[in-house]
């Protein structure tokens, strides 16, 4: 922050640069407006005030626009008297459309260092564009007009007002009198109630400068709440120091004058808000100096700006860093900032900005409009309108026979995949706490991968052939996302960046499986669920999340359910049970369920085994059982040579379950059950030989008891 700011000094600030409404009757009508007119100084002084504070334009940050292209295109058309082109409600019925936008509204809309339209979360209250009016004949505004006997315009004049602000919840609104709409920078009222409007600004400037003194300081400063001697400590303040020179402050309930002190401003509220004294400071030094004026020690009781709690951290990554399941390891890190947002090089379009990605490039509207063209191609950009929040970051890649592809992030959190070639609109695949800051598609030698980050919170890549997905702590300090083709991710801020190489087999288990999944559409549950909820859970079998995988073996378990009878869903599901318990092909990954997954093979087995032959409506599925069976038999014999024990111990037990052992398997059974150095295949090839003690053993290290004892004979 610069030096010391002595607030005490601010009303003179103040009064030199805004409106003198009290010379109005002395200037002519052109003076007076020339004088209105002259509101640079007024911005400079928002400005200034912005800076002290510590505001500065979020790097990431789209502005919020005024209006949407549509809505300005149907603005024009009705000033000119034209019909609209499209049918629905009429967003101006709410607009007397012949009054015209004061100048400084314009202006203050269109600041580059506007606080509002680049941080509108500091503000919490709704524009109004263009300002509507109240009475509104929309029928959306509740506040009145102002009434006959009102001082604030002349008698006889425009009772209306034109609303352009609102605080959250429309619990008060802010505009300016009807009667003065032609003024370049006419007066702001507020309303206190539904029929009760009151002077809140002498102008559009000083009000936009008054609401930025009320939000900014309680989100940048170093703050203390009320005292035990608030009433001596008010009785000070008032003989000390100076006010602002702003009217009260009126939003919900409150009445609320500034005072001002050195890099310290003083919030007195004789309303009905929840404290009648806040004291904000630029620095905590400054709290304790002027707690110190008035006999008091705050240092125990100063409260950390919410912008030092919220501000982004240090990227915390160092090289070597990796997680337990090594998915990622840290290649590098370098202390230089890697910037967020939109990438926006120029397509050669004028104005237009666009990402672009070889010879696609797209690009995003302020009304959430995607727009993707070919830059080899003369033909006009194909557009998709949603329902959307202004895009954060964008990244659009060409997929081969299917066309391209774009990913959108918003400003609301979401991120949205769209296809222009599919006729189609966007898909919402994710939502997280917002802004989604980074973006980045590849084609990866596994296939394409989308990144995306959102900022301090999570970084989340996709596979997008399967549609699996993983999420990556990798701390804070990331608001951007880079991925080159041999699956290094870049991730950084302003702090610095970091390379990280990924594990495509770690990061996507199921992946396999989703891609090699058939089509569960024409199949049948034992119960009345959906059969192509299975594909969805099996993957979820290769969760990390413990909980997660044991949800989703329960799901399958009722959906599948052979015990009822051999359903179509089971015959299917069971190969990719067999290899996700045998711990080969697909299901080659790390498992919690892994013993219930094969458990469940089991029992599917046993109810391959008991099917008839009748002509029934599953019999072409019983067939595809019986193949199933006899496919599996040769291969038992090499499953119980494999190194891993996991597959030792599920060859053994469908050894088992088959009833299907030749003299290869039996000598291998034998020599694992006598000494195999792995406790759990020396009980299940046991077993497989009929050893029913074998049973108590198996379920001592995890096995569900009734599908291991329904393998010994005779059961």
């Amino acid at each position: 922050m610069s030096g010391m700011i002595d607030y005490g000094r601010f009303g003179e600030l103040l009064r030199r640069v805004m409106p003198r409404w009290d010379d109005r009757d002395r200037m002519s009508e052109d003076e007076f407006a020339a004088h209105l007119a002259d509101t640079a100084p007024r911005w400079e002084l928002l400005r200034r005030f912005q800076e002290e504070w510590g505001y500065e334009l979020p790097e990431d940050a789209v502005p919020w626009q005024r209006w949407s292209e549509s809505e300005h295109r149907h603005y024009l058309r009705r000033l000119k008297g034209e019909p609209a082109d499209e049918a629905g409600e009429d967003p101006f019925e709410s607009v007397d459309l012949s009054l015209p936008v004061p100048a400084a509204l314009d202006e203050w809309w269109e600041l580059p260092f506007n606080s509002f339209t680049h941080s509108p979360r500091l503000y919490w209250t709704n524009p109004e564009y263009p300002p509507t009016l109240r009475p509104d004949p929309g029928g959306y505004g509740v506040a009145d007009g102002l009434p006959d006997d009102t001082a604030l315009v002349p008698a006889g004049a425009d009772r209306r007002v034109c609303v352009f602000k609102a605080e959250y919840e429309y619990c008060n609104e802010w505009g300016y009198p009807a009667a003065e709409a032609g003024l370049p920078d006419p007066r702001v009222l507020v309303t206190v109630s539904e029929r009760e409007w009151v002077l809140q600004a002498g102008s559009l400037s000083e009000f936009f400068l008054q609401l930025a003194v009320q939000r900014l300081p309680a989100h940048y400063g170093w703050t203390v709440h009320g005292d035990d001697d608030t009433e001596r400590i008010v009785a000070w303040i008032r003989d000390e120091l100076p006010t602002l020179g702003f009217q009260p402050w009126r939003e919900l309930g409150q009445h609320i004058t500034v005072y001002g002190a050195p890099d310290a401003l003083v919030f007195h509220d004789t309303g009905y808000g929840d404290v009648e004294l806040t004291v904000h400071a630029r620095t905590a030094e400054a709290l304790e100096t002027l707690g110190a004026r008035m006999g008091l020690d705050w240092s125990d009781r100063i409260l950390t700006p919410t912008a030092v709690e919220e501000a982004p951290k240090p990227i915390a990554l160092q090289p070597g860093d990796t997680d337990e399941s090594g998915r990622w390891t840290v290649l590098s890190t370098s202390p230089d900032p890697m910037g967020s947002g939109i990438a926006r090089p120029s397509a050669g379009d004028g104005a237009d900005s666009w990402t672009v990605s070889g010879t696609l490039a797209v690009t995003s509207d302020e009304d959430g409009t995607l727009r993707a063209r070919r830059l080899d191609s003369d033909a006009d950009p194909v557009l998709v309108h949603q329902q959307a929040e202004p895009a954060t970051a964008l990244a659009c890649i060409e997929l081969p026979d299917e066309g391209p592809l774009v990913a959108s992030g918003h400003r609301d959190g979401t991120l949205q995949l769209w296809m222009p070639d599919s006729g189609d609109g966007p898909l919402q695949v994710a939502r997280q706490r917002p802004p989604l800051t980074g973006l980045a598609l590849t084609a990866s030698t596994t296939g394409t991968v989308l990144a995306a980050c959102w900022r301090d919170d999570v970084v989340a890549l996709w596979d997008i052939a399967s549609g699996e997905r993983a999420d990556l702590d990798l701390g804070p300090g990331i608001t951007t996302v880079h991925l080159d083709a041999d699956l290094r991710l870049t991730v950084g801020g302003p702090s610095g960046r970091a390379v990280v190489r990924l594990d495509a087999d770690a990061l996507w288990p199921a992946r396999e499986l989703m891609l090699r999944v058939i089509s569960f559409e024409n199949a049948t549950c034992a119960t009345d669920g959906d059969p192509e909820d299975v594909p969805r859970h099996l993957a979820r079998l290769l969760s990390r999340d413990t909980d997660d995988a044991r949800r989703a073996f329960a799901e399958l378990e009722m959906l599948l359910s052979p015990e009822q009878g051999l359903c179509s869903a089971a015959v299917l599901a069971f190969v990719y049970l067999t290899q996700i318990g045998a711990a080969v092909g697909v299901g080659a990954h790390h498992c919690h369920v892994r013993r219930q997954a094969l458990g469940l093979a089991l029992r599917t087995v046993r109810a391959m085994g008991t099917i008839g032959t009748r002509d029934t409506a599953e019999e072409h599925w019983h067939t595809v059982a019986r193949d199933m069976l006899a496919d599996i038999g040769p291969v038992l014999a090499d499953m119980l040579q494999e190194e891993d024990p996991v597959t030792r111990t599920a060859g053994a037990l469908l050894v088992t379950a088959l009833r299907q052992s030749d003299d290869r398997a039996d000598g291998l059974l034998r020599v694992l059950a006598a000494g195999d150095s792995d406790p759990e295949v020396a009980a299940a090839a046991a077993l497989a030989l009929g050893d029913a003690a074998a049973v108590d053993a198996l379920v001592s290290v995890g096995w569900e008891r009734a599908d291991v004892d329904s393998l010994l004979p005779g059961r």
